[in-house]
């Protein structure tokens, strides 16, 4: 198979038409040859032309030249932009310290003019097949073979920098955990292959299921995890909900077995007082409560309500009020009348009488308050 075959193309970058046609004429029977006059003619096919793998610019040219293509090319958003391989056009009149600053900018490679077929045609090739190699390579470490989800060092680098970006802009995000019921029963009674049909299966599903924003991943043989940007502990439950119900669903014929597949999941959301963990540590909370949801088994979710022995960094508790005499509908009465005659202590203890309550109609309503029932409870010390 040819490279034209694979539908690389090769980008030219010169103002001289006959440097162009003559690079034409060399590479057009083994690759897709696109030509642009200058350097911004050349960063526009670049934006818009996912198919170029290679990139051949000369230095002098109007608008803008080789250098600024070079480092526009490099400091790209886009990382497969950014890396794409340059090779420099030489001409006599270049020096060694213009060789250098092309280098220094980020330039792969140099090709003197004029240009013979064999070196033009070798180095095209030969760039090409390294970067298709690199990006083969890049693919297959962040992405589990088996499933296609992320592997577990990708989504820990993504959860990383997820979890900066929720604590930088105060927003939220939940971590989960879901691993199939009696995996292990199944792998050892039906071997490897019927196994790696249902992990696969089932990794699909996910990814039909979770939303676009969403990141999921294989952690393990059959354990899995997803990382749901801006969303507290509701928002994952129905999240997680909706992918266990659609496995619970699905009922995999292989030969004379049926395979009916279920989920357990535990579901962990940082807490306001919780801004010192690590993605690592979110990530063991969502594990401890999978293992409360194993232990309960047939599909159950759990979310973590908080770990005792966890070393972190809480506010002080406010003055231990319990048990004080306080009536609420006199507390209310005094509000509703710009009352300031209520004590700090009075306030404390109304609070604590009426935090049970808050919290039973957030389990019921699902109102999205478990982030600050969590926080004053921990503040009065309930």
């Amino acid at each position: 198979m040819t490279e034209k075959e694979n539908k690389n193309q090769v980008l030219v970058v010169d103002d001289s038409r006959v440097i162009r046609r003559a690079a034409v004429k060399i590479l057009e029977k083994e690759f897709d040859v696109v030509e642009a006059a200058d350097g911004e003619e050349g960063w526009q096919e670049l934006t818009k032309n996912p198919k170029i793998s290679v990139v051949f610019s000369d230095l002098g040219m109007p608008k803008m030249d080789g250098f600024e293509l070079l480092e526009k090319i490099r400091s790209a958003t886009d990382p497969v932009v950014a890396k794409i391989p340059v090779i420099i056009i030489t001409g006599a009149e270049e020096s060694d310290g213009t060789k250098e600053k092309v280098i220094g900018l980020g330039a792969t490679d140099f090709i003197s003019k004029p240009f013979d077929s064999i070196s033009l045609k070798s180095r095209a090739a030969a760039h090409i097949h390294y970067r298709n190699e690199v990006q083969t390579l890049e693919k297959a470490a962040a992405l589990d073979k088996l499933t296609g989800l992320l592997t577990e060092a990708s989504f820990m680098q993504q959860g990383d920098q997820a979890l900066a970006y929720a604590k930088r802009h105060c927003s939220e995000m939940s971590v989960v955990r879901i691993d199939i019921e009696h995996f292990a029963e199944i792998f050892v009674k039906h071997g490897r292959e019927i196994g790696e049909q249902i992990l696969a299966k089932v990794a699909s599903l996910i990814n039909d299921e979770k939303r676009t924003e969403d990141i999921a991943a294989r952690l393990g043989v059959a354990r899995f995890a997803l990382l749901l940007p801006s969303s507290d502990p509701q928002g994952a439950e129905i999240v997680v909900s909706r992918v266990c119900q659609r496995v619970a669903r699905l009922k995999l014929k292989m030969g004379k077995d049926v395979f009916n597949i279920q989920f357990n999941g535990g579901i962990t959301t940082p807490t306001l007082d919780g801004a010192e963990d690590s993605f690592v540590e979110l990530l063991k909370q969502a594990e401890i409560a999978l293992k409360e949801a194993v232990s309960v088994g047939g599909g159950k979710i759990v979310c973590f309500q908080g770990n005792e022995t966890a070393d972190r960094k809480v506010e002080q508790p406010l003055q231990q009020t319990l048990g004080a005499e306080v009536n609420i509908d006199d507390i209310i009465s005094k509000i509703s009348n710009k009352d300031n005659g209520i004590t700090n202590e009075q306030l404390i203890a109304a609070m604590q009488k009426m935090l049970p309550l808050v919290a039973h109609a957030d389990n019921r309503l699902k109102l999205g308050l478990s982030k600050v029932v969590q926080h004053l409870t921990n503040r009065l010390k309930c």
